[in-house]
């Protein structure tokens, strides 16, 4: 397997044999085409090996599947709803409902300071000119929750370019979501999660808070956050706060060996120079995987792995404001705050986009401009790998999808899954009297 670039692995924001579908409401597979048709494209032109959809609607948890193809080309298993992905920052979701539940509690608000759970971040400095050096000056501007769940908090990435302070994230080891075969010479050694928080405090920030939305760590920094408050490691605080009352027993930041077989395989369609490749390479599977081991730092950003069937459990519960087979899992006031758009007044993400609690969301019903148009207050994200998911409240229905192929922007499957959906829920999807 290739031993590639993280910057390409994690850049992004990521002839079938079919299973069975699982009837769902009243609408079976025949109703959903678009989807079926464009997994199968996908698969058809070996983009993937496979792929699977869930299909979602308000009420109970009775998803709909469609899959195609296997788990990898050579000796791969057929697609199942609990073959496992690699969702990376399908994480940040997770991450951002796991603080709106600690929201709910009264044990911090939207707006609170940073620095009152993490101290270490009382007197940031930001860059004079993030593309010439490290030169900084005092910032009079807190980082608020709100910033960390919006990526406005002034962090970046060092995936996200290769100035200064991205250079000196990889010399700190600042590399979440990073394994062993992502690991470079010159890269620090990644530390555990309260060790990230303290390198990170210690260097200045892209720009001051709250003044644009840049793809960053800040995720990361809420997981910090939620170990510090809670006074436990965030793998525990998620299970207990999520996985656990949602059923996701599959998702969680390492593959046990029992379940090694239904791991995927991840393919790159870059090199480690990120040159473009006619014919992808297998760079993680059940052979020889990451995440077969322990992590090097739970990554609240990029570090989770998950089956379909988990995410749709996840999905169906923010489809149902916080509701979950007959418990509230989080308040319905409180999704109804995640899923609004919590950017700071005159920020946009992507030009005229807004952003919730972690991921991304349509402030516009653009269904009128044409095919690939969207509904007001869709919330959606993906992970580098290609994985997608979106909530539709409007038509009452979300979906998630999961193949492998690095980097995401490598197929505009965003584009053609928003295309799909138009197609196959034209008008709200009504759920029939009991």
């Amino acid at each position: 397997m290739l031993n590639m670039n993280r910057r390409a692995l994690l850049g992004s924001l990521t002839t079938a044999a079919m299973a069975a579908a699982v009837p769902a409401a009243g609408q079976g597979r025949q109703a959903l085409g678009a989807l079926q048709g464009l997994i199968d494209s996908y698969v058809a032109a070996r983009r993937v090996p496979g792929a699977m959809v869930a299909i979602v609607r308000r009420g109970g948890f009775r998803p709909t599947y469609l899959s195609t193809g296997t788990t990898a080309w050579e000796n791969g298993a057929s697609i199942t709803p609990d073959t496992l992905w690699r969702i990376y920052s399908m994480t940040k979701p997770i991450t951002a409902m796991a603080v709106m539940q600690q929201i709910a509690l009264g044990n911090l608000s939207i707006d609170t300071p940073v620095a009152e759970i993490l101290p270490e971040f009382a007197r940031m400095r930001s860059l004079v000119d993030p593309a010439r050096g490290l030169d900084s000056v005092p910032t009079d501007k807190p980082i608020l929750v709100r910033h960390l769940l919006t990526h406005t908090a002034g962090f970046s990435y060092a995936i996200t370019g290769n100035g200064p302070l991205q250079r000196e994230y990889r010399r700190l080891g600042l590399l979440p979501g990073s394994g062993p075969s992502t690991l470079f010479p010159g890269d620090g050694k990644v530390p555990d999660l309260q060790g990230f928080l303290a390198g990170l405090a210690g260097l200045p920030l892209w720009q001051p808070p709250g003044e644009a939305w840049r793809y960053s760590v800040a995720m990361d920094v809420a997981g910090g956050l939620l170990e510090r408050l809670t006074g436990k490691t965030f793998d525990k605080v998620l299970n207990e706060q999520l996985f656990r009352p949602l059923g996701m027993a599959d998702t969680g930041f390492q593959v046990p060996l029992a379940k090694r077989a239904r791991l995927s395989t991840n393919y790159a369609w870059i090199d480690a120079t990120q040159k473009p490749l006619a014919t992808p390479v297998a760079i993680d599977g059940p052979a020889k995987s990451d995440w077969l081991a322990p992590p090097f730092m739970f990554s609240g950003g990029g570090g989770l792995m998950a089956s379909t069937r988990d995410y749709a459990r996840f999905v169906q519960m923010l489809l149902n404001e916080g509701m979950f087979e007959g418990r509230q899992v989080v308040p319905r006031d409180t999704v109804h705050l995640a899923l609004s758009n919590l950017l700071p007044a005159g920020v946009f993400y992507d030009g005229s986009k807004g952003y919730g609690a972690g991921g991304a969301l349509t402030i516009f019903d653009t269904r009128s401009s044409g095919p690939k148009g969207a509904p007001v207050g869709m919330y959606s994200w993906g992970g580098a790998a290609g994985t997608k998911f979106q909530v539709d409240p409007v038509r009452g229905v979300a979906v998630v999808v999961m193949l492998q192929f690095t980097p995401s922007q490598r197929w505009p499957l965003d584009v053609e899954l928003q295309e799909a959906m138009n197609r196959d829920f034209a008008e709200p999807v009504r759920i029939p009297r009991a």
